[in-house]
């Protein structure tokens, strides 16, 4: 069976998955349920606004084992809904989504989920964020100039008999809350509580981070930050803490040293991310936002380990998938075919094209 596995694996052209830590299991997407007692985060995109193939921007999808079968958006940068896509969950599932502040490569994908009336989302998706400090730089105005930038396509799509039905699947609900207030709950449902706090970045107000709290177990999301009092309150205890870090000072290479200076005062560095880690004793710690090689890995995790000697840690890519239980933390990666079918329909449909996708990979297999 594990040969099998490894054959599909080549021929869906996920060679890149070979960085995956020495045995640790894949989850695949096959929109399996979530078992009870388990939080599962999948990374959507790891990096930075300059992105790449590999590293999209910040995302993550978050998997509740409630009876619902809840699921969360954490922010949806630069090209992370490719690999929301790619995770097979269908969009009438994704209602729910939580921006940590309003740069692009944060928000910049909402735009192509805002379609997913047209893959079957038939009820209205709803968006947390943060206000600003003005009205026209809050979340509400953010989204209401994405309904306008969107008028034709919502328009033009209703006309389809596919999407023609009279529903709510191209609607959204704005749910935005005062940036300034600490350690409040913007979310207690189904069991779920999401809590937002204050962070400070670029000198400018409205960044949040948020925590989620289920059945005993936590994660903590710093959003983009630099180092805070309000974030290390929030992430005290959490079972994983995912900050976004400050990638090797190389990057800044050619910005006036005015831009450096705000850039480097506007995020967490290695060293101070080792200091915060070790305050806050996360079960899992992890180190976000980064853009990646070989060698600047090595160098960033040795910074952190300055001041965050012990403890589990990790540098986060895209599709690492962290498995929140009572008794444990996981690290996988996310199995994901690099050419996913379209969800035109329903689930259950959706379900057959995926067990055809599975047929066709085992016909590959044995006709070699």
């Amino acid at each position: 069976m594990a040969a099998i596995r490894a054959v599909l694996a080549f021929l869906a052209g996920l060679q890149h998955l070979r960085t995956a830590a020495a045995g640790s299991p894949w989850v695949y997407s096959d929109n399996a349920l979530i078992p009870d007692g388990t939080i599962r985060i999948t990374t959507l995109g790891s990096g930075s606004p300059d992105v790449r193939k590999e590293q999209l921007a910040s995302g993550f999808l978050v998997e509740v084992g409630n009876k619902q079968q809840d699921k969360f958006i954490f922010d949806l940068g630069t090209g992370a809904y490719i690999n929301l896509w790619a995770t097979g969950v269908p969009m009438a599932q994704l209602t729910k989504v939580f921006i940590t502040h309003l740069h692009s490569d944060h928000h910049a994908d909402l735009a192509s989920l805002y379609v997913g009336a047209m893959f079957g989302r038939r009820q209205p998706w709803e968006v947390w964020g943060p206000s600003g400090e003005e009205p026209q730089l809050g979340t509400a105005a953010a989204v209401e100039g994405l309904r306008q930038f969107m008028a034709w396509d919502t328009h033009a799509r209703r006309r389809i008999d596919l999407v023609g039905r009279k529903d709510d699947g191209d609607k959204v609900v704005v749910h935005e809350f005062d940036h300034r207030v600490k350690n409040q709950v913007v979310l207690d449902r189904n069991g779920v509580r999401v809590t937002a706090t204050p962070v400070e970045h670029y000198r400018t107000g409205g960044p949040v981070a948020y925590r989620m709290d289920w059945q005993g177990l936590s994660f903590t999301y710093s959003g983009d930050t630099r180092p805070t009092d309000t974030l290390s309150q929030l992430a005290k205890g959490s079972n994983v803490f995912i900050m976004q870090n400050m990638g090797p000072i190389e990057d800044l290479a050619g910005l006036s040293f005015e831009s450096q200076l705000l850039i480097n005062t506007s995020h967490i560095t290695p060293q101070q991310a080792g200091a915060i880690f070790a305050a806050t004793q996360p079960r899992l710690a992890v180190a976000h936002h980064l853009t990646v090689n070989a060698a600047s890995r090595a160098a960033i995790i040795q910074d952190i380990r300055k001041g965050y000697p012990k403890g589990e840690l990790i540098i986060n890519e895209d599709l690492n998938v962290y498995e929140i239980t009572r008794n444990s933390v996981k690290v996988k990666r996310r199995l994901v075919p690099p050419r996913s079918w379209g969800f035109w329909h329903a689930e259950s449909n959706w379900q057959q094209q995926q067990q055809k996708q599975v047929l066709l990979s085992e016909a590959a297999v044995a006709s070699l």
